[in-house]
Parts: structure tokens; C-alpha cells; sequence
């Protein structure tokens, strides 16, 4: 029997159908990087004075200093210590002070004979602050000056040496201080002898021990001081150290007015040890040889001690030189190789009781920001030091914070916002509303609860500039290459910032969004911001009169931005807003790429519970 024929479209028609999935387009490419903030590094918590290993710490800064070369190099500053009984219990306790100008005290919690310390109790002043004269704020680009602005705003006030003294009565001790740029600094300890209380000045000079009539004339740098009543008439006299390389010495300043209101004049400073060519000198006050009289212990970047025992018979005028180094045999040697070395870089060292053996121990800060202690095993006549060792606390919480890759991210911790923090936090966070709305990971701006017991917690009181008006301050988008925080000059202590630069296309429309939620933020902003560049020929000399020459770059240069409000409320929120990246010059808009972009977030935080979170940062291309 003959099958009937079936005809070719309904053959087909009886077969499966496999369609082919057309390729959907590709989601426009974001141009911030790591918007949603899912990749990050850890960086530590340092405001408790307790790194990520447990040992007493503080932030870390290089400033320029001046070398044996003749040249100005970035050096690790360390952190300083003092040691005397803070709160009357018989204990030696520790203040120290880091380079970007925190003080912190370590109370002993544990017994005369075995010291023991948990975390550092942040404590006012914070030294660090400018005044606003000279201006704080960089100068136009293209005026000139940027660099040695950028020398003294990162130089000018960074803290490098404390000391702690009874010599002014009253049974408190009181804090002296010296900076980078030669400033001299007299806290008084505002509270008890068992309750210690330093406060913030409306301005630091009201602190300053001013020593000269124009303090545009100094006659030294990097100063480590201390009160002691070297020349025995009842009233504390000033001992100071100086830094960067150059013939520096200790210098002491007889007090021309009484024990409770010291005054202090250049007039009167003379050579008290010689230095001879060494640099970084930080001195120290013990008796080195047993015989009833405080002598001079001073260290230098080299890592040595060296000893200066002072003569029964000195008297004002006289210099006292180098009696010998500390050995690491005990007593005291005149070769270096027999020195003890008390570790590599610039460091700091103080002296006090800390196992309460009736002999003084070494306390040191190093420029690694950690502080250490050698035990003294020797006797009065002869100390002898056991190896440094690192100074234990206990761990803060949390230990580190995890802050996003690919973003510059300034918590203001140069400007004496305390307690701030920056840190991704993912759904398990423990906090309300903290899901990420995208991804798993959110960014989060905030204040750290504080762990103090004894001291008043510092709190952002006073504006970075006497100018500064609430939401006014310029941040200059000009100084693309500049890190944020050389850009938030002029801006309140409590602003937090972050920038990412990008690469962006000349004549396309973008759209920036951004989800945010939090509370008790203000000036909040999100600003776009490019630089147009186009050479339109050769750079030449232009000679002028007496061999005065300029550049004529022969170039057109061109600055934009637009600015996204940023006003979060309780719950996430999406903001957006579109930008055409264009400029006035035609020339300009004919090129493809902008030669330089960025992305900058400022807010200001209310302390103590301000905080904002972000999340899903975009700048996509509409078209």
C-alpha cells in the first residue's frame, strides 16, 4: 500500500521548533569602579591605641625632614610617650601622642610590680588643629606655591614629642609639647590629681609658649620638651630638643616668671647638652649614676642613648657633654658598637617606675607607631636594660575596619574628627535597615561609641578655620592629582569624603545615581568633575628682561563639574541626576576622552550618632 505523500512545510510543521535566543544588549559600563563596594581592604582601628596585634599603638605620618644629604625627604614620625601616675593610684600610667596630633593615656590596671594596660582613653588637646593664619587653603593653580602650601599644611602643627610634669604644683601633672615647625605647646591639667581633664582651646595659641616676638624668626624644628626645674630655684624650667639634621643640641630656657605662670623668652636659651652632629634628639630625665641627681638621657635617630651626668658644679651657662652611651651590658660605654640600640628610625624615649622596682625603666615610641618598654635589671649605680618588647593592650572592636578598593576615602582623622570610621557592612552587620540594596556589601560612615572610663571623651568642638562658615568651604576640583585630603582644606572636622578618578568620553550624556540612607547628615554632595586638554602647539621660552623667562605652554585648558544633592532619609533612596560632559570650547569638544575625571562624595556627620550609608555608586552612559 502506497503512504501519502506529505509535503515539505507540513513535514516541518510536525518537527520541534528550537528558537534562538537573540544576545541581550550589555548594561552600559559603569564608569566608577567597585560602586557597589563588594571588594575592600582592611585598614586598623586605631583610635582605642591598640593596633590589629594587640600592641599599644598610634596613627603613623611621614613628614619632611631635612638629612645628612642636604635634602628634604617624607620620614616616619614615631609616636611619643610620657610616664607618670595620671590618676593617683600608685601606678605608672603612659600618654602619648602620634604624629597627626592624638593624645591618648594608657592607665595601668595592673600592680605595682607587674604593669598592665587595656586601651588608651583618647584625650583633649588635639594639636593638630591650624588657626587660619597663615590661610589654610591652597592657593589658585597656576598662582604658584602649591608645594610649600602643601608642606605646611601637612607639617605645620603634627605633634612630636609630649612630657608629662608636676613642676607647675598643685599635685596634677600637666602636659608640654612640641611640633614639626617649632611651636611649643604648655595643657594644663584642668581636673585632679586622680581624675585628669585637659581641655580644647578655642584656639591653640592660647596654649602656645611664645618665645619670640615674631614667630616668623625660629631657631629650630621638630621639638621634643620637657618642664624640670634644672637650676634649682623652685621653678620649672624648659629643656628642649630639636630635629632634622643640623648642629642640634638640648636647649635650655631659665623660667623668667614664677612656678605657676612660667615664662620663657630666646633671649635667655643656652646650649645645656651638645648634640655633636647627631639629629632627632628627644631627651629624657633620670639619674643615671646613683648619686641623688636627675641627669640627661637623649635619643637620636641613630637608635643610641646617650648620657649626659651632670657636674656638681654646673651652673647657668655652661654646656654638658656626651658622658657615654647606654650599654647593652649595663652602665655606660663610649663605643657605639656596644650601645644599646633601642631599634631603627626616628624614635622617642621617656623614663619612669613601671614595675615599681625603685629603678626607671625605658619607655620608647618607635616610627612603626608602636610603643615598647626595656624593664631596668641593673642597679641605681649602674642601670641595665632588658630587649624592648612591645607594649600590650587589649584588642579593640572591632580590630579593623574593611574600606572599599579602588576609592580614596577620608574620614577626617587628619582634621581631629574623632572616633570616625568608614566600613562595609553586609546584611549580617547586626544593624537595622543594613541590607545592601545591591550586592552584598553597603558602605557605611559613622562615630565609634566611646570606651573611655576615666577621661571626658573628645568630641569635634571647634572649626578647622576662624573663615569657616557652615557649608561654604571651597573644595577646589582643580587639583585633580592632589590626594582628598590635601582638597578638603577649609572644610569643618566632621566632613567625611571619598573620590575615585574616572575616565570619561567628551559629548556623552551620563547619568549619576547613588543609593544612600542615614541621618543627622548635612551638605551632603556627590559632584562629577573634568578637565578638558588640548595642546595646540610647541611650549616655548619667552625671555624677558634680565634673564627673566616664562613658559607660553601653547595649550587650552578647561574645568567642569555638576553636582548631585545628596539627602538621605531613614530608608534607602535612589538619586540620580544627568550630565553631559561638554565644554564652553569648541576646540575642546571635538576631543574623544576628558584628559582627567573625578567622582568626589563630601557630607558633614553630626557626632556622636551621625551616619550614612551608600551603596550602588554609578556613572553609566545614557546614550
Amino acid at each position: 500500500m502506497r503512504l501519502p505523500r506529505l509535503c515539505l512545510a507540513c513535514l516541518v510543521g510536525l518537527l520541534p521548533i528550537t528558537l534562538v535566543a537573540q544576545p541581550k544588549p550589555a548594561p552600559p559600563k559603569n564608569a566608577a569602579r567597585n560602586g557597589g563596594f563588594e571588594r575592600s581592604q582592611s585598614q586598623p582601628n586605631l583610635w582605642m591605641g591598640v593596633d590589629r596585634n594587640g600592641v599599644l599603638s598610634g596613627w603613623r605620618a611621614f613628614l619632611p625632614v631635612l638629612k645628612e644629604s642636604g635634602k628634604i625627604s617624607d620620614t616616619p614620625m614615631p609616636v611619643s610617650a610620657a610616664v607618670g601616675d595620671l590618676n593617683n593610684d600608685g601606678r605608672e600610667d603612659i600618654l602619648s601622642a602620634d604624629p597627626l596630633g592624638y593624645i591618648r593615656i594608657y592607665f595601668n590596671s595592673g600592680t605595682t610590680q607587674v604593669p598592665k594596660f587595656t586601651v588608651g582613653e583618647l584625650s583633649y588637646p588635639f594639636l593638630a588643629l591650624p588657626d587660619g593664619n597663615p590661610p589654610w587653603r591652597p592657593p589658585e593653580l597656576g598662582t604658584g606655591g602649591l608645594s610649600a602650601w602643601n608642606l605646611r599644611w601637612k607639617a605645620r602643627r603634627r605633634v612630636v614629642k609630649v612630657g608629662l610634669s608636676d613642676a607647675l604644683g598643685g599635685g596634677k601633672l600637666d602636659i608640654v609639647a612640641g611640633n614639626y615647625f617649632g611651636d611649643l605647646f604648655l595643657i594644663r591639667n584642668q581636673g585632679s590629681p586622680a581624675v585628669p581633664a585637659f581641655t580644647q582651646p578655642e584656639s591653640i595659641t592660647e596654649t602656645a609658649l611664645v618665645l619670640s616676638k615674631d614667630e616668623n624668626r625660629r631657631w629650630g624644628n621638630l621639638f621634643a620638651p620637657l618642664l624640670y626645674d634644672w637650676n634649682g630655684d623652685q621653678k620649672p624650667d624648659l629643656l628642649v630638643g630639636e630635629g632634622s639634621y643640623s648642629a642640634n643640641n638640648i636647649h635650655l630656657l631659665i623660667n623668667q616668671g614664677s612656678q605657676t605662670s612660667p615664662i620663657f623668652s630666646e633671649e635667655t636659651r643656652q646650649v645645656l647638652a651638645l648634640g655633636e652632629g647627631r639629629s632627632q634628639l628627644t631627651p629624657a630625665l633620670a639619674d643615671l649614676n646613683g648619686n641623688g641627681r636627675v641627669d640627661l638621657l637623649v635619643s637620636d635617630e641613630q637608635g643610641l642613648l646617650t648620657a649626659y651626668l651632670r657636674p656638681t658644679d654646673w651652673k647657668v651657662g655652661d654646656a654638658i657633654k656626651p658622658s657615654g652611651y647606654l650599654a647593652k651590658t649595663g652602665g655606660l660605654t663610649p663605643q657605639a658598637k656596644e650601645a644599646l640600640k633601642i631599634g631603627p628610625g626616628i624614635n622617642s624615649v621617656a623614663t619612669g617606675d613601671l614595675n615599681g622596682d625603685g629603678l626607671f625603666d625605658l619607655v620608647i615610641g618607635r616610627s612603626n607607631g608602636r610603643l615598647a618598654w626595656a624593664p631596668n635589671k641593673g642597679s641605681k649605680k649602674s642601670p641595665k636594660f632588658e630587649r624592648f618588647s612591645d607594649l600590650k593592650g587589649t584588642l579593640p572592636s572591632p580590630a579593623t575596619w574593611m574600606q572599599p578598593s579602588q576609592w580614596e576615602v577620608d574620614t577626617g582623622i587628619n582634621r581631629g574628627n574623632f572616633l570616625a570610621y568608614a566600613t562595609s557592612v553586609t546584611s549580617n552587620s547586626g544593624e537595622a535597615n543594613s541590607t545592601p540594596p545591591e550586592g552584598k556589601k553597603a558602605l557605611k560612615f559613622g562615630y565609634l561609641p566611646s570606651t573611655n572610663q576615666l577621661v571626658a571623651t573628645p568630641r569635634v568642638t571647634a572649626p578647622v578655620d576662624r573663615d569657616y562658615r557652615p557649608g561654604e568651604y571651597k573644595l577646589n576640583y582643580k587639583f585633580f592629582r592632589l590626594p582628598i585630603a590635601s582638597r578638603l582644606m577649609g572644610a569643618p572636622i566632621n566632613t567625611f569624603a571619598m573620590q575615585q578618578s574616572l575616565q570619561l568620553e567628551i559629548g556623552k550624556t551620563y547619568r549619576l545615581s547613588i543609593k544612600v540612607r542615614g541621618a543627622k547628615v548635612a551638605n551632603g554632595k556627590a559632584v562629577l568633575a573634568w578637565e578638558g586638554l588640548k595642546e595646540t602647539g610647541e611650549t616655548r621660552i619667552i625671555r624677558g628682561e634680565r634673564g627673566a623667562a616664562s613658559k607660553d605652554l601653547n595649550r587650552i585648558v578647561e574645568y567642569d563639574s555638576e553636582t548631585l544633592e545628596l539627602r538621605p532619609s531613614s530608608s534607602w533612596t535612589t538619586l540620580s541626576t544627568d550630565i553631559r560632559i561638554k565644554f564652553r570650547n569648541r576646540e575642546l569638544n571635538k576631543e574623544k576622552l576628558t584628559r582627567s575625571a573625578s567622582l568626589v562624595i563630601t557630607f558633614e556627620l553630626e557626632s556622636p550618632d551621625g551616619f550614612l550609608y551608600l551603596d550602588d555608586v554609578e556613572v553609566v552612559p545614557k546614550d
